[in-house]
């Protein structure tokens, strides 16, 4: 067996991970030898590579570490492409190591062999491929030289994300005896990011906009949990002239003065959304769950925009950009604080003038769950109010985040995650799992669909499941989202299309997996049921909320069709 593998586990295990997922594979059998026999890196085994890659995702995503990601050779790696992607996207560090045979037998008609080198083309930072050494010709070096390079990659300030690294392996690859002796390493330390320079001229551009503008918005997008950025944009909020609204995912909730922004545009007629209109933004962070403001900011024509960023390429979501400024939103916004006066704001009143829209929003909203109708909209917005820290929540895509963030109602100290790099369905039961792995002190409440459901039911084929774990599904039989959005629902004829229409029962599957399961068709029924089912007693449970289906689309509709006009 080729010893450099062992070069591989060790150069991870100095970096600092501590985590490997390993699916399972004979041409991955040296790395699985490696990384098993090293002490420090925990490995775990998981079935499913699709699952699999979603696990090390939601675990990644938590830790701000790189996880390990092992498979054997073939389209086991084609099947890590979805949490890749996602990955990309979100910003979370995954090192990808895949099992391959020599490259002589490529494209021989060999067995379980495809085109695996770059395979991921720009969905990562970056990809290499060890060389496929004869027996006693190792390069340790240069195999340490690569991987500590793509741990790097992983992490580096340019945006974090995933790496690949190809490693074909010739046989033998299971030995009489594992000899996991190598050369010493060379000595290093976490490199940690690599430095932006502070761009001193766009700061005194930012604060000549910054002290003419009267009405300032700054937009947070997707993004960890980050206290010093809190503290940051917290030296903003209570200015008279400036609006900050943080998505439901940018976990900076509470910097926000206006929390239910999604909501209030969406409900808000073209006078208001004129009012309301900014000259001067300043965006961070990813992409955001709200439509509604998206296409909003996309009419306006601010002054100044200026997006802080760690990108090289530059991202123009509203069309509307005036300057791009590469740095760290954090150390950029405290160097600009340093420099500008804030104890003279503008005496136009922006933020309050948001936030009497806001006080309407929030009076409309109170006044349709007064109705206590059993519905989506309000089974999320009982739920909300009833989890308490320390507690995250993992919202699945369609429905599901889209009525956390009209809601906005999230307590101050519960924290907020979703795949919203591709705003796939895949994979949100298995990030939701990696999550809770990562956190066993804490309870992860996740929040989603049938088909979200359904559709990553391999994630439960593991060994070890998370008791930390809550799934909250909002069963509405096939992905009825379809109906009250926009287009579909002007299609009735192809809405089966669509909407995916099913009739597969979850006590099978929780009945497969021996998960507690818990049936709620009313409110009454949710409220006897729900503290029995957040109790960490219970352990892993599922909660399923079944909505009749006409009173339920109703409901919604009404929901979304709520309307604040100026007076």
């Amino acid at each position: 067996m080729q010893q450099h593998v062992f070069t591989i586990a060790k150069v991870c295990k100095e970096f600092g991970v501590e985590e490997a997922i390993i699916c399972p594979g004979s041409r991955s059998a040296p790395l699985v030898y490696a990384f098993t026999q090293i002490a420090g890196i925990n490995c775990r085994s998981v079935v499913d590579e699709r699952s699999a890659g979603f696990v090390a995702l939601g675990m990644a995503q938590q830790s701000k570490r790189p996880v390990v990601l092992i498979c054997t050779s073939g389209t086991a790696l084609l099947n890590f492409f979805p949490a890749v992607a996602e990955a990309f996207y979100q910003k979370v560090p995954l090192l990808i190591l895949s099992a391959d045979r020599p490259p002589e037998l490529l494209n021989q008609q060999d067995g379980q062999m495809i085109m695996q080198k770059n395979v991921f083309g720009k969905h990562v930072n970056a990809s290499h491929e060890l060389l496929c050494f004869d027996e006693g010709k190792v390069d340790y070096a240069l195999t340490e030289r690569i991987v500590l390079g793509a741990l790097y990659e992983t992490i580096f300030s340019a945006g974090k994300g995933p790496v690949h690294i190809n490693v074909p392996l010739r046989e033998p690859l299971y030995p009489k005896d594992i000899k996991p002796n190598i050369p010493r390493l060379h000595q290093f330390k976490d490199l940690g990011n690599a430095p932006i320079a502070m761009p001193s001229g766009k700061l005194d551009e930012l604060k000549d906009a910054w002290l003419k503008a009267q009405r300032k918005l700054v937009i947070v997008g997707l993004g960890p949990e980050d206290k010093s950025l809190g503290l940051a944009l917290n030296k903003l909020v209570n200015q008279s002239d400036v609006v900050i609204l943080a998505d439901i995912v940018s976990n900076q909730l509470e910097s926000s003065n206006i929390k239910n922004f999604d909501a209030l545009v969406q409900y808000a007629d073209a006078e208001i959304l004129k009012n309301l209109e900014p000259d001067l933004i300043i965006s961070i962070g990813g992409p955001l769950v709200s439509k509604s403001l998206k296409n909003w900011l996309k009419t306006c024509k601010p002054e100044w925009h200026f997006r802080i960023a760690t990108e090289i390429n530059t991202i123009n979501t509203y069309q509307n950009l005036t300057e791009f400024i590469r740095a760290v939103p954090v150390d950029f916004l405290n160097a600009f604080i340093a420099i500008t006066r804030f104890n003279k704001p503008s005496s136009k009143q922006y933020s309050g003038l948001w936030k009497i829209y806001s006080d309407k929003t929030q009076e409309i909203q109170n006044e349709y769950l007064k109705n206590i109708v059993w519905s989506e909209p309000y089974a999320i917005d009982f739920l909300l109010k009833s989890i308490h820290g320390p507690a995250q929540i993992q919202l699945a895509n369609s429905g599901s985040i889209r009525f956390v963030s009209w809601l906005a109602n999230v307590p101050a100290d519960i924290s907020v995650f979703g795949n919203r790099g591709t705003s796939g369905i895949e994979g949100s039961v298995s990030t939701a799992i990696g999550a809770a792995l990562i956190n066993p002190e804490e309870t992860v409440v996740l929040i989603c669909g049938d088909l979200s459901l359904l559709y990553d039911r391999n994630a439960f084929w593991q060994n070890e499941l998370p008791q930390n774990l809550k799934i909250v599904l909002l069963n509405n039989f096939g992905g009825r989202i379809f109906e009250w959005i926009d287009g579909p629902s002007s299609q009735p004829d192809y809405l089966e299309f669509f909407t995916t229409p099913h009739n597969r029962n979850i006590e099978f599957l929780t009945a497969e997996f021996r998960i507690p399961h818990y049936i709620c068709k009313s409110v009454n029924e949710m409220t006897e049921k729900l503290a029995s089912f957040l109790s960490p007693d219970t352990g892993l449970a599922i909660m399923e909320l079944q909505f009749e289906y006409k009173e339920n689309l109703e409901a919604i509709r009404l929901f979304k069709s709520l309307q604040i006009i100026n007076q």
